[in-house]
């Protein structure tokens, strides 16, 4: 099973840190294994969960900047599955939350049960043991990969490499087929699509999509062939809506 991550963004001190005592005390109590990342601003949470990419999020919703809702469409915009949760001392933003379709909006201080229960159901939500990876072959042996680190797949000169958002490459042995073959045999679901004749884009690391190229979620820009224009744009819909 793949281990739950979980991202808690709050400006109050006490407030966070009342809210992360309780979400350790809810993991504690469950025997869940889970990875807690504590942000006291929007921009480092939106900076870091692009690789960190949370299954949950517990935010704020008035914050400094960029308010929790801002904050979420964001996030939801990468992430169409993650289960958000706002926990805030206004209630004037309840109808607003509502178009980042959280799972739950709690007002502070926040009650123990209440938290808990919405956990329960975010977790009920979310599939940990089909959280995709993919196994490749290195020099030596296996690798696996979480589908969500992987951006891109890159071919040339007989040799594929997969560009990781850590900014790592890794390289399967040359290769004996071509890249469509290869494609075929090793990712032939919908995760991802070729934009280009040497690059096949994971669909779910697409930002933004013009005629001509792609934008990645770490703002790399990647070429869109005229001939693959339609494809890619079937595929990103798909994934979004």
């Amino acid at each position: 099973m793949n281990k739950l991550r979980i991202a808690l963004c709050d400006d109050d001190k006490r407030d966070c840190q009342r809210i992360l005592n309780f979400v350790d005390e809810y993991l504690q109590e469950k025997n869940i294994n889970a990875d807690v990342k504590v942000f006291n601003h929007p921009d480092a949470l939106l900076e870091e969960c692009m690789g960190f990419r949370p299954h949950i999020y517990i935010l704020d919703i008035v914050m400094p900047m960029v308010t929790g809702i801002e904050a979420a469409r964001e996030l939801r915009w990468n992430q169409p599955d993650a289960q958000i949760i706002f926990a805030t001392s206004e209630s004037t933003y309840a109808l607003e939350s509502f178009d980042v379709n959280p799972i739950n909006y709690i007002l502070k201080p926040v009650d123990r049960e209440k938290l808990f229960s919405t956990l329960d159901l975010a977790i009920s939500r979310i599939d940990l043991e089909n959280d995709k990876s993919v196994l490749i072959k290195v020099k030596g042996g296996f690798q696996t990969i979480k589908l969500d680190d992987i951006l891109y797949i890159e071919y040339r000169n007989h040799l594929v490499t997969y560009h990781l958002g850590s900014g790592e490459c890794i390289s399967p042995p040359t290769l004996r087929v071509g890249f469509s073959d290869y494609l075929d045999e090793n990712h032939g679901g919908t995760d991802f699509v070729r934009c280009h004749e040497s690059i096949a884009v994971n669909v779910g690391a697409i930002d933004k999509l013009t005629k001509t190229e792609i934008t990645l979620r770490n703002k790399e820009i990647l070429p869109v062939s005229k001939s693959r224009h339609s494809e890619v744009m079937d595929a990103y819909m798909d994934f979004r809506f």
